[in-house]
């Protein structure tokens, strides 16, 4: 089975560096990139195939993380599918607000390229059934 990931973030740069580590990490995953919460929605509703995770940036304009998580997480469709907050902030107030809202997992963007490439790895070799237990 192949990945297949959505990144969703306004920052180009970061949707760039995250797009290489992760085809670093594994060539074969399908990458889509939205810049903001409208592009992701249309993204959504107009692929066939669903993408097993969304990194979800949670400081966007138009429409925030936190009304993108809101909006995925109250459609049936799109209820399955991974939510990874990827983001700079390490508020814990915002924290326990997304977990509460839906996400999967909550991880603080590093300042290093390495240090992003091994959280990423071990982001996608986790054993999401045994996280949901926890």
């Amino acid at each position: 089975m192949n990945t297949k990931l959505l990144l969703v973030d306004d920052d180009i740069e970061d949707l760039e560096n995250l797009t290489d580590i992760i085809l670093e990490i594994s060539p074969t995953i399908k990458i889509s990139v939205a810049q903001n919460g409208n592009e992701m929605i249309r993204l959504l509703e107009s692929e066939a195939d669903l993408p097993d995770f969304i990194f979800l940036d949670l400081n966007m304009p138009i429409k925030t993380g936190f009304e993108c998580l809101t909006e995925i997480r109250s459609n049936e469709k799109w209820k399955a599918i991974k939510i990874v907050i990827l983001t700079t902030s390490s508020q814990r107030e915002q924290i326990n607000e997304v977990y509460k809202m839906g996400a999967d997992l909550y991880i603080r963007k590093p300042n290093s390229y390495n240090a992003f490439k091994e959280i990423l790895s071990k982001c996608l070799q986790m054993d999401w059934d045994k996280l949901k237990q926890i």
